[in-house]
């Protein structure tokens, strides 16, 4: 019996979470601005991707460790950002904490 009443509780709440954010305007559908946006993404991917392999094939193996160590140095900075907004947030972008810790 508590089952039944924790799964319709759990369906009620599903339920108002749903009616709420359709009160409030969101819905599930794509404009055409998003659409294009998408297309124009995967576009700018695509020739990123076939401008790098044309560069990987002129350069060889070694670009393909700089990408490697490139990529690694952003991990760690992208982390230390998060670190930052964890410990003081902030409603400005990582040029705030610049502009603070660095005068």
């Amino acid at each position: 019996m508590k089952t039944q009443t924790t799964h319709a509780a759990e369906q009620h709440a599903a339920k108002r979470r749903w009616l709420n954010a359709h009160e409030e305007g969101y819905h599930k559908a794509m404009g055409n601005r998003q659409v294009q946006m998408i297309a124009i993404g995967g576009a700018i991917g695509t020739g990123l991707f076939l401008g790098a392999g044309a560069r990987l094939q002129m350069a060889g193996p070694a670009l393909a460790l700089v990408y490697l160590i490139c990529g690694i140095f952003s991990f760690f900075i992208l982390r230390a950002l998060g670190e930052l907004v964890l410990h003081r947030p902030s409603s400005g972008s990582f040029v705030s904490y610049a502009r603070e810790f660095l005068g």
